[in-house]
């Protein structure tokens, strides 16, 4: 008997349910990202699909990906980053719920990331309470 494969992924199954995301179907790996054997499949689709929309900007965590990103002029933002824009907008009041998600999630993130991410988050708070911009 064949077990389905449980769906754990809190994301995967939640991202649908948003109303302001667009869910893309990526057929192919583009030529870009193809031949390149230390980008996984998802870093390379998302690349190549930042790549054929130029309005877009790539998230991807992985250094190499960003790197190679860059590389091709793709905008690329991680994770990290992408927590700290969304409170900038006010959309979140702290990035640390966000942050601690994305660990028990099982992405790696070094202390040294997470707290230089905090004090990034901080000074936003406080430029924003002092009126600057």
């Amino acid at each position: 008997m064949k077990k389905s494969p449980k769906n754990d992924d809190v994301a995967s199954t939640q991202l649908p349910s948003i109303s302001w995301i667009q869910t893309v179907e990526v057929n192919a790996i583009g030529s870009c990202c193809s031949s390149l054997g230390y980008l996984g499949k998802g870093e390379s689709q998302v690349l190549n699909l930042a790549l054929k929309n130029s309005d877009c900007a790539a998230i991807v965590d992985d250094r190499a990906a960003r790197r190679y990103g860059q590389a091709l002029g793709i905008n690329t933002i991680g994770t990290g980053s992408l927590l700290i824009l969304a409170k900038r907008r006010g959309l979140i009041p702290s990035i640390s719920p966000g942050i601690q998600a994305l660990r028990d999630a099982g992405l790696w993130l070094s202390d040294t990331l997470v707290n230089l991410l905090k004090t990034s988050s901080r000074r936003i708070a406080i430029a924003i309470n002092c009126n600057f911009k």
